[in-house]
């Protein structure tokens, strides 16, 4: 409770007139931690090898590829992507089902009916679904929305909380290679992968190249990667002509350089180009170092929340996968999965919270470490005095508000925290909740 109360003593909430009255929202930034804990530099200095290479680009290359194997990532390799077929036909039921069980208001609070389920299963037309793979394959032409179904507005599970839209699957960046293998019955959607998901892309939003133009743009072996939170795209050298904007963690191919800005391709068929500031990219992908990963991780304070990707945000697990990709790692999309694929250091039985501060202190790597527990993931920065502190998207935090009721506060960031929020709440601390620890690294072994 060491931070709740200061958070109560230093913060005004007031209760969101839209939602329920137990939600309460943060007035102004809630100090939560020392203001010298929100710099990269901070934990940097405390870190014993901060430039020590966590992974070359080779081992790095191995850890994709476990994913991969491990069911959790997708193959972009042609031979997999037509063995995957059948799996996807079973996964557009599961997540209609999903969908069903989830979705039921929409935005203005009224129960979704029956007829509009209808509607959209034969939209989605799984019965025509090809038993063979028909690839197709695209990319994203700007940022745009991967749905679990074919519907492009919000469906709440809770009427008053228009922040979780259970539709959304995840988002998609410019450039994003992608493999589509079915269309809507009203030419409108299409529904396909990408390294760490699966689910249907607004098909204007997509642009349709060969096969070999998909490879060349994937592959291209000059690249730039994107790493401020938004890089602004320019269709001229002057950066006057906006095109566009792409989040941090994506390739581009590199064509050339002129004064501040490169030069890059982006996709389509007429090989169209644009620029990007050399302050928002780096050549090829960052050295996957502790120093690096504070520096990116910290780009990322601040951040809007965003379920699902929404707005082009990130939540706690689209953040986790943004901020590896500018290393060449490629994580799931979802926070489980993401623990899933790391190495495991630890997994929580019920010791008591001093037990659990010192076994993430000794166990858990400072700036290459995941805590996972249900429903949430977090980077985990280092230790101070024996507490733990992380960095992470987060919507809200719990406290008690009475004695049969807790507060929600809304915090709708990315923030750093110690694992004490929630502490007194029914949930519990985020401590007490956590079920394990890893690391992205494939080549780590645990003394």
């Amino acid at each position: 409770m060491k931070y709740l109360t200061l958070l109560f003593g230093l913060i005004l909430l007031s209760p969101l007139a839209s939602l329920n009255p137990d939600y309460f929202a943060a007035a102004q930034n809630p100090p939560l931690v020392p203001v010298e804990y929100n710099r990269p530099g901070f934990w940097i200095a405390r870190h014993p090898a901060p430039d020590s290479l966590i992974m070359d680009q080779a081992a790095i290359q191995r850890f994709n590829l476990s994913a991969i194997q491990s069911g959790n990532c997708f193959s972009l390799d042609y031979a997999d992507l037509t063995a995957l077929a059948p799996t996807l036909k079973k996964l557009m039921q599961n997540n209609l089902n999903y969908a069903k069980e989830k979705g039921k208001y929409d935005l203005m609070g009224k129960p979704i009916a029956k007829s509009f389920w209808a509607d959209i299963t034969q939209n989605m037309k799984i019965e025509a679904y090809p038993d063979t793979a028909n690839l197709r394959f695209a990319f994203p032409l700007h940022f745009t929305n991967q749905r679990v179904v074919p519907h492009r507005y919000a469906l709440l599970s809770v009427a008053d909380d228009p922040d979780f839209d259970y539709l959304q699957n995840s988002g998609a960046d410019l450039g994003d290679p992608t493999v589509i293998y079915h269309e809507s019955a009203d030419g409108l959607w299409l529904f396909g992968v990408n390294r760490a998901s699966a689910g249907w892309y607004w098909k204007a939003d997509m642009c349709l190249v060969s096969y070999q133009q998909w490879l060349s743009y994937k592959d291209a072996s000059a690249f730039v990667t994107t790493i401020s939170e938004k890089s602004d795209l320019w269709l001229d050298a002057e950066g006057s002509k906006y095109y566009g904007f792409i989040r941090m963690g994506n390739r581009l191919p590199l064509l050339g350089h002129t004064g501040n800005y490169y030069k890059v391709a982006l996709p389509g068929e007429d090989s169209e180009i644009a620029y990007v500031s050399v302050k928002d990219v780096y050549l090829q992908y960052l050295p996957y170092t502790p120093r690096f990963l504070y520096q990116q991780a910290f780009k990322l304070l601040n951040a809007p929340y965003g379920w699902g990707d929404l707005n082009a945000e990130y939540d706690c697990s689209g953040l986790i996968k943004q901020l590896f990709q500018c290393f060449g790692i490629h994580l799931p999309r979802n926070g489980a999965q993401q623990h899933q694929v790391a190495s495991k250091i630890l997994s929580f039985a019920k010791e008591d919270s001093s037990t659990r501060e010192a076994l993430i202190a000794k166990h858990a790597q400072a700036g290459s470490s995941l805590l996972r527990l249900p429903g949430h993931i977090m980077l985990y920065l280092g230790s101070v005095d024996g507490t733990a502190y992380v960095l992470h998207g987060i919507w809200g935090m719990r406290t008690p508000l009475s004695r049969d009721k807790d507060a929600v506060i809304v915090l709708n960031k990315a923030l750093v925290s110690d694992l004490s929020l929630g502490e007194g709440s029914k949930k519990k601390s985020l401590l007490m909740r956590l079920s394990g620890i890893s690391i992205v690294d494939n080549e780590y072994e645990e003394e």
